[in-house]
């Protein structure tokens, strides 16, 4: 199985149980996948959503290695607060893409329309917009 992460799943994530899993999975390095990315506002500051739309959205594919296991990919599900027995009631979805170099994997997409507060992610990259954006000037906070 290959992953496409956008942004919090990425490797450098702080959450130890996100920490833990990279630890199975070897990283391919960076890659686009057609969509749109949003910044979505929460208690913590951000984190980014992929939603339909046209644009590409800049990420990372990772393969998972041999000691990979069905409760990792249970661990992404229950993150991403994705329910394979309940998809329709799920925040994120996890479904097969295809890369804009037509190479399918994993992803995790945003189950509807991104809620009230989402701002757009220039150039798709969150990584770069959470460096560069003044974030201040969205959430009214300085600490975002």
């Amino acid at each position: 199985m290959r992953f496409f992460f956008y942004g919090t799943l990425q490797a450098g994530n702080t959450n130890p149980a996100i920490a833990a899993i990279h630890r199975r999975l070897v990283g391919e390095g960076p890659a686009r996948l057609a969509g749109r990315l949003v910044a979505v506002p929460d208690r913590d500051g951000w984190f980014p959503t992929l939603v339909a739309g046209d644009g590409e959205v800049c990420g990372e594919v990772y393969a998972t290695g041999p000691d990979f296991t069905i409760e990792d990919l249970a661990a992404l599900d229950r993150y991403e607060e994705y329910d394979p027995a309940s998809p329709e009631t799920s925040w994120y979805l996890r479904e097969t893409m295809t890369l804009t170099n037509g190479q399918p994997v994993t992803v995790y997409r945003m189950n509807g329309a991104p809620p009230d507060g989402a701002v757009p992610v220039p150039e798709g990259d969150f990584r770069a917009w959470l460096k560069g954006a003044n974030l201040s000037e969205f959430s009214g906070r300085s600490d975002a």
